[in-house]
This record gives structure tokens, C-alpha cells and sequence, in this order.
């Protein structure tokens, strides 16, 4: 029997449809969701950067419509995989260049500011080949969620606005 691998579920909506794949809205959780308190850090994080539930990229094996409340899922390694990639290049690169300005300095005086251009230059690249690499990548299907099922007799009706689904 084939080892399944284990899978990351949220529910979500779906919006629109393309072929084989799925555009769905995932509803934002908050880890703190059920406090009161509108004053926390938390909060005030969450209010700058909108409340907007983004849009999710999503193969439709499940023959979802729109509108259908689906179950989304995505492998665990990859997830795993994706994350570290999407930190650790940059970082690395960052330092890389770090080290590489200091070591290109001609005197103790300047090493300080060709460490920083050198570390400038290393995150940009870090992020420009993180860029080029996760296009190749995006098309590997551990790094693809997918619809696993659809939520039967779940009704909904949503309507778009600018600060995301109203349900």
C-alpha cells in the first residue's frame, strides 16, 4: 500500500475556475480570534496589513464549481520545503555578500560599507533567484495545493467586495 503523504486542510471558497485549476478564498484565522481585546499587538498588526483573505492557486480534482465550500490541502514536506526555501535563500545570499564586500575591501576603513553594498547586493539576489527558482518549483506538485473534497449541503452565498468575501 502507498505511503500517503500527510496533508495542511483549511476550508475555502471557490471563486473561479480555469480549466484543471481552481482559484479558492481561504477564510484568515487568527490564533487569537476568539480574544476581546482590540488593543494587543496582535491586532494592530493584523489591521495594517488588511483583512483581505487572498486568493489560492488550487487544482480542481474534486470537480468543485464556483461557489462550492471545498476542502484545500497541501503536502506537509512541501509546505515544509517551500517555507525554508522562501527564508533561507535570501538569508544566506544576504550573508554571503556580507562577508564577500568585506573581504573585497581594500582597507579596515571602508570594509564596513562593502559589507553592507555586498550584503544589499546578496539579498537582491537572494530574492530575484528565489523568484526565478519558485516559478520552476510552483510546477512540482508538492508545492501545488489541491481541492481534496467538496463540503456537501453547505450552501453559501458570497459577494465580493473591496475588503474581501461577505458571507
Amino acid at each position: 500500500m502507498p505511503k500517503v503523504p500527510a496533508m495542511i486542510e483549511t476550508e475555502a471558497i471557490v471563486v473561479r475556475l480555469e480549466d484543471a485549476v481552481a482559484y479558492v478564498q481561504a477564510e484568515r484565522k487568527s490564533s487569537c480570534s476568539g480574544c476581546s481585546e482590540s488593543s494587543c499587538g496582535t491586532s494592530l498588526l493584523a489591521s495594517l496589513f488588511g483583512q483581505k483573505a487572498p486568493l489560492y492557486r488550487a487544482r480542481n480534482e474534486a470537480g468543485a464549481k464556483v461557489g462550492d465550500r471545498v476542502v484545500i490541502g497541501m503536502n506537509e514536506s512541501g509546505l515544509l520545503k517551500g517555507t525554508l526555501l522562501l527564508y533561507m535563500l535570501p538569508l544566506l545570499l544576504l550573508f554571503a555578500g556580507a562577508v564577500a564586500g568585506s573581504m573585497l575591501a581594500a582597507t579596515t576603513e571602508v570594509r564596513d560599507g562593502y559589507s553592507a553594498v555586498g550584503a544589499a547586493i546578496g539579498l537582491m539576489a537572494g530574492f530575484i533567484g528565489l523568484k526565478l527558482f519558485s516559478a520552476r518549483l510552483g510546477l512540482g506538485k508538492q508545492f501545488q495545493p489541491v481541492i481534496l473534497s467538496r463540503i456537501a449541503n453547505a450552501p453559501i452565498r458570497f459577494v465580493e467586495l473591496d475588503g474581501g468575501m461577505k458571507k
